[in-house]
């Protein structure tokens, strides 16, 4: 077991790569065999670290721990790991008959697997760069994978944009080595104190952070993510959405709550109220769209905004409710994005307003579309609720905090009232695959977020070792907050979002090239910079 660590790295390359070598049928069901192998060292992996924790730290090559490669895993890396590879086993079900033929594809799917659980254990800075820029290569092949001219755009842009990010992290870590000789993360994360007062110190935060900042979609540095959604296969779109942009908010939780906080680099409530205002800024731009997956694409800004306000916040439980909203919105976002897909092929477009009968047309689908929109709206007995529930634990009685919170969950349910037209009138004739996968998966994505909505108590134990009790699913507070939520929507759907007002089509026709994202960013480092110096 004490190479569990490498295995969840190279067990999906080598997949990939017989894959790619063999190219038949036949050798694409290795990657099934590949998931599978994956789950049993996962399990396994985790009973030989109950009874050996020495073995959460591997280091390579018999150099001192300190300047070696190592990886290292803990409750939070084992979190993500587990949902890397159920996630990425749903997405193989989902568009493993499709793409059974395109070698490629799978090839660089599986390949992105072993990178990104690499990027996840990985103990030093340095190579959670090299992780970080081999995913966002590989994201762009599967952004552009069309060969489109759209695809190839949002391609480049993703690439170019966040290769100007990770530049500025590596810059960050360059600091970091200069003043303490060593970017050894469990190191640092223990004697950051000791130089922490240094302007150079100051200065790597701001470099890294801004960097992680463009990864993970952080306002006003999103303007990549609904470009990438909207011509990428829905299979990719959810990846992005369900695991990608997941991987820089573990690089934030690394860096930031564990390492740099240690430093009393006090900026929890800068990053509540940029989480804030990404959400808001995420549902307002979804409010206005007419394409089914810019408006998923949207709502991944806005969920991670509601992520940043749970982890930003000083309560243990708004914390755990911000790294469970990070699984919960996997599965119904990743739900909501393959069920979308379905439907786009069946209908064969993907404006909200020329899709109508889905319900009719395609039954099974309406259903899981239906569970993954009760879900990201925080209806009773899902999922979401439970999180949004811990999320908002710390700031229960604070009135303008709970304002903005309140807006947030209006504005979501209100684009997926507007959403949900598309079940809505006569059966028609659409074009459906006959896969029985792909339902499966979504299937299963369903049951998940049913399964946690209800049995939140015994997963709140499992996987977070926390006594989530507070949350209560017959508090009759909470039905009525959210039925009121759904009155306020529908009306503010009928009278504004569906009038489709000039400022409405404004909202929706702003862009910005990649010159002025630029612009931007700087923007954002210098307002980061302010609040960190001279605040």
């Amino acid at each position: 077991m004490s190479l569990a660590p490498v295995l969840f790295v190279f067990i999906p390359i080598l997949a990939s790569l017989v894959v790619y070598l063999f190219k038949n049928k036949l050798a694409s069901y290795v990657l099934f065999v590949a998931q599978i192998a994956l789950f049993i060292l996962f399990f396994q992996y985790i009973q030989a670290l109950e009874a050996n924790p020495d073995l959460s730290l591997i280091v390579f090559g018999g150099w001192d721990e300190m300047y070696a490669i190592s990886f290292y895993n803990d409750r939070l890396s084992l979190i993500f790991i587990g949902l890397t590879i159920f996630m990425w086993t749903i997405l193989i079900m989902y568009t493993f008959k499709t793409n059974q033929k395109e070698n490629k594809f799978l090839f660089f799917l599986m390949f992105l697997q072993g990178i990104f659980l690499g990027l996840i254990q990985t103990n030093d800075l340095f190579n959670l760069f090299v992780f970080v820029e081999l995913m966002t290569v590989l994201i762009t092949i599967l952004i552009a994978y069309k060969k489109t001219g759209p695809s190839f755009r949002a391609g480049i842009y993703y690439l170019l944009l966040n290769t100007v990010g990770a530049m500025f992290f590596l810059i960050g870590i360059i600091m970091i080595y200069y003043v303490y000789g060593t970017i050894n993360i469990q190191y640092l994360i223990q004697n950051i104190d000791l130089h922490s007062d240094e302007s150079l110190i100051k200065l790597a935060f701001i470099m890294m952070m801004s960097g992680i900042s463009i990864k993970a979609a952080f306002f006003p540095l999103f303007t990549w993510l609904p470009k990438a959604h909207g011509v990428a296969q829905s299979s990719i779109s959810a990846l992005l959405s369900g695991l990608a942009v997941k991987g820089a908010l573990y690089m934030f939780i690394r860096i930031y709550l564990e390492m740099f906080s240690k430093a009393n680099y006090n900026m929890s409530e800068f990053f509540f109220y940029l989480g804030a205002t990404t959400a808001i800024v995420g549902v307002t731009f979804a409010l206005t769209q007419k394409d089914l997956k810019q408006v998923l694409a949207y709502h991944t800004v806005s969920q991670i905004g509601i992520m940043m306000m749970g982890l930003s916040s000083a309560s243990d439980l708004s914390y755990v409710g911000g790294l469970m909203h990070i699984l919960n919105h996997a599965l119904f976002k990743s739900l909501l994005f393959l069920g979308a897909g379905l439907v786009i092929y069946g209908y064969q477009t993907k404006k909200i307003y020329e899709i109508r009968g889905v319900f009719k047309s395609m039954p099974w689908t309406s259903i899981l579309l239906i569970i993954g929109m009760l879900a990201i709206s925080g209806a009773p007995l899902f999922n979401g609720f439970v999180s949004k529930t811990l999320v908002k634990y710390d700031f229960k009685n604070d009135l303008f905090k709970m304002a903005l919170f309140t807006i947030i969950n209006i504005g979501t349910v209100t684009s997926f009232i507007k959403f949900s037209q598309i079940l809505y009138g006569p059966k028609v004739d659409v074009i459906k695959r006959k896969d029985f996968t792909q339902i499966l998966g979504m299937t299963i994505l369903g049951i998940g977020c049913i399964a946690i909505g209800i049995f939140y108590i015994p997963f709140g134990q499992l996987v977070f070792a926390k006594d989530l009790s507070y949350v209560n699913l017959f508090d009759i507070r909470q039905w009525i907050d959210y039925i009121t939520y759904i009155m306020i929507g529908m009306m503010f759907y009928r009278y504004i979002v569906k009038r489709d007002f000039k400022p409405l089509q404004l909202i929706r026709e702003w862009t910005i090239t990649f010159e002025n994202a630029n612009y931007v960013f700087i923007l954002y480092m210098a307002f980061l910079s302010f609040f960190m110096f001279f605040r």
